[in-house]
C-alpha cells in the first residue's frame, strides 16, 4: 500500500501527512508487540547480543555504525 492508492492521502498538504505520519507511527509504537516476529530475525538479533555480552568490544558506536556503512 503506498499513499497513490488512498486519494485522500495524496491530496493531504505536507503538514497534514505529517501530521498522520506521527499519528500512525505512534499507533505502532504502541502496538508492537502485536506485529509478528520473523525467527530467522530475532535469532540473529539473539545470537548477536549474546556475543555482545561474552565481549562488549565488539560493539560498534551510532558514529563507527554510520561510518562504517558510510551513512549520513
Amino acid at each position: 500500500m503506498n499513499a497513490a492508492t488512498l486519494p485522500a492521502i495524496a491530496g493531504l498538504s505536507l503538514e497534514e501527512k505529517w501530521s498522520l505520519a506521527v499519528e500512525l507511527w505512534d499507533e505502532v509504537d504502541e502496538r508492537q508487540a502485536e506485529l509478528p516476529t520473523n525467527p530467522a530475525i530475532l535469532k540473529i538479533v539473539e545470537q548477536r547480543f549474546a556475543e555482545f555480552e561474552r565481549d562488549p568490544s565488539t560493539a560498534m558506536t551510532l558514529e563507527q555504525f554510520k561510518r562504517h556503512f558510510q551513512l549520513p
